[in-house]
């Protein structure tokens, strides 16, 4: 069995280092193995030159784009390379852990599921940095469920372990943070089995380089009411 773990960066020089030597020493269950797929998205703080001697090396494989055509874009990208039984998406920003992984899989042998998401709701505790982020999470995760019939607490998590054949039949097509609610909304209207686990959120700030916004969620709310509308 393998894990395709996609890396989306962007401007993670201050990162980048560091989580992918979390993602090199995490532990799987042992019939499986991993590979590392890295899709920079025109980084212009030192990161792409980091990553391109690591390409050199061939210790991972690196995608570098030509412009930044958005994180949605980078993860279909990911997800056309992927050769994996399973993939999992990962930041770069150190905001989830990769020791997230085992469970997630274990998660998903286990109930016989076709992808499992990481909630950071499913905790008592409020991981969340920026309230209206928290907010537009909850409430664009509970018009996906009325919408599509789920049962979902957090759409929005960037842990997402899905089965890649899976993944490979949802013909995704957003290119930004809104790629999100489009793979959560696709695995319910076409009937997939998904199931939730709590992880721990590290969240950072807009200072620390965070970058998603609100007019993201505005784009995300688009997206859901438009595979909402428009048929198969």
């Amino acid at each position: 069995m393998k894990l395709s773990v996609i890396v989306c960066v962007y401007n993670e020089i201050n990162t980048i280092e560091e989580i992918l030597k979390k993602i090199d020493n995490v532990d799987l269950p042992s019939d499986f193995e991993k590979e590392i797929i890295i899709i920079d998205n025109n980084s212009t703080d030192g990161t792409r030159e980091f990553l391109n001697k690591l390409k050199i090396a061939n210790k991972y494989k690196v995608i570098f784009q030509k412009k930044n055509y958005g994180k949605g874009n980078s993860i279909i990208t990911g997800i056309n390379e992927a050769t994996g039984n399973l993939t999992v998406f990962q930041d770069a920003d150190l905001e989830y852990e990769p020791n997230n992984y085992s469970k997630l899989i274990e998660y998903l042998e286990k109930n016989n599921l076709d992808a499992v998401f990481g909630s950071r709701i499913m905790h008592d505790e409020d991981y969340f940095y920026y309230k209206l982020n928290r907010f537009a999470v909850i409430n664009l995760t509970k018009i996906i469920n009325f919408l599509f019939k789920g049962s979902f607490t957090d759409v929005a998590t960037n842990h997402k372990l899905i089965k890649t054949n899976v993944l490979k039949q949802l013909n995704l097509k957003s290119k930004g943070f809104n790629l999100d609610f489009e793979i959560s909304l696709k695995l319910l209207k076409y009937g997939f089995n998904c199931g939730e686990i709590p992880v721990k959120y590290f969240p950072r700030t807009y200072k620390d380089g965070k970058k998603i916004n609100f007019l993201d969620a505005i784009k995300s709310l688009f997206i859901i009411f438009y595979f909402y509308f428009k048929s198969r």
